[in-house]
């Protein structure tokens, strides 16, 4: 919680400083925790959507509330793309990152979608709109 700048609870505090340091996104990227969070949000978003572009939309609305902009969308669709033609390759890498965690992966998810679209959940997750409220 220092990390994320929280109080240490022993005394009132009206407002928290906002903050964005190297310390959270690599807390947010790679600690298992948030990882497995980002393998959940994952499964969630392709099992709400049929087609990519919205699959993305839709997981980008959860996690900032607003709809995103072209150019951003663009890019997690380019994401999306290299990084499932990286795990088509290694599927090895593929089984790896959807077995982070405690909780069951969805075995009806190929598994290289599923990898493919973890690594856009973990992208949206640390996205400063979705952890700093503004």
């Amino acid at each position: 919680m220092v990390t994320f700048d929280a109080t240490s609870r022993e005394v009132c505090t009206v407002k928290r400083e906002v903050t964005s340091t190297p310390l959270q996104a690599l807390v947010l990227l790679n600690d298992p925790q948030f990882f497995e969070a980002s393998r959940v949000f994952a499964e969630r978003i392709i099992k709400r959507k049929d087609n990519l572009k919205e699959q993305i939309i839709h997981g980008f609305r959860l996690a900032t509330a607003r709809h995103p902009e072209e150019n951003e969308l663009e890019i997690l669709v380019d994401l999306y793309n290299s990084q499932y033609q990286y795990f088509k390759q290694n599927r090895d890498q593929a089984y790896q990152v959807i077995s982070v965690g405690e909780k069951p992966r969805d075995k009806n998810i190929y598994s290289v979608q599923a990898a493919a679209m973890t690594m856009v959940a973990n992208t949206l997750l640390n996205h400063n709109e979705t952890y700093t409220k503004r």
